[in-house]
């Protein structure tokens, strides 16, 4: 059940987006967002500048996925209203396709996750986004997830570029497939409840 397409989409709402962990997407996400990619792009230094454009990126962001998402117009999106715009507008879709609010969303991640900045999410930046959302016991885990994501390209390469990164992204929600090897991209994954 952790690795089903409706978990995984549970799992992108609740640990990528629903910031203020009150149960469904609002604007206030969106705006802690733009405070927490500020700080990892500083590395712990805060930008005036830089949050400045991560606001105004932040706040079409939630624009779009508003429009494509609240479906009752309450200025909230829930589980379920989240499930049914990916459904459409992304379910068996290559990265390519996805509506422009997911593309930007999807490189904004990559970057929070490539903390050295050389265009390559490797173990140690993995296992560091890993830890971000979930309890481990072992980094063994982590490792084997890892393991089960890269394919050979990727470890002769040193990891996940940006292109990989994105076709991982949109495969982990558009394919149904549970062996899927973008299942792993965020980790070990857990049932949310």
């Amino acid at each position: 059940m952790a690795y089903s397409w409706d978990n995984r989409v549970k799992y992108i709402v609740r640990y990528m987006y629903d910031i203020d962990n009150n149960g469904f997407l609002d604007k206030n996400d969106f705006e802690c967002l733009a405070v927490r990619v500020t700080l990892i792009e500083g590395r712990g230094e805060f930008s005036p500048e830089g949050y400045g454009k991560n606001k105004e990126v932040m706040s079409n962001l939630w624009n779009e996925i508003a429009e494509l998402a609240d479906f009752n117009k309450d200025g909230e999106v829930t589980v379920d209203e989240f499930k049914q715009a990916v459904q459409k507008n992304c379910k068996g879709k290559a990265f390519a396709d996805f509506p422009n609010a997911f593309k930007v969303f999807i490189g904004n991640q990559f970057k929070t996750i490539d903390v050295n900045g050389d265009g390559m999410v490797g173990l140690d930046e993995y296992r560091l986004d890993c830890i971000t959302r979930s309890a481990f016991a072992d980094v063994k885990e982590i490792d084997e997830a890892y393991d089960k994501l890269c394919t050979e390209e990727d470890k002769k390469a040193g990891g996940i570029n940006l292109a990989r990164y994105q076709e991982l992204y949109a495969q982990f929600i558009s394919n149904e497939d549970e062996k899927n090897n973008a299942c792993y991209l965020f980790g070990p994954l857990k049932e949310v409840q």
